[in-house]
């Protein structure tokens, strides 16, 4: 289950940079509105803070 999540969280923080990547691309020619892009921008910082806490677990429960 814990592989799952963490695979799930990854998957959406990567959705997240291509989206923003592809705004990046467009300019002024995207859609996203500058809450949209402040959402993923969260969902990022999220992401990789959790991803990042997930891996200080399941190497500690190893050792």
């Amino acid at each position: 289950m814990q592989l799952t999540n963490f695979n799930m969280i990854s998957n959406s923080v990567e959705n997240a940079k291509f989206k923003l990547s592809q705004h990046k691309v467009q300019g002024q020619e995207s859609n996203l509105s500058i809450f949209q892009v402040a959402k993923l921008m969260d969902m990022i910082k999220v992401g990789e803070n959790r991803t990042s806490s997930n891996n200080e677990i399941i190497g500690f429960s190893l050792n």
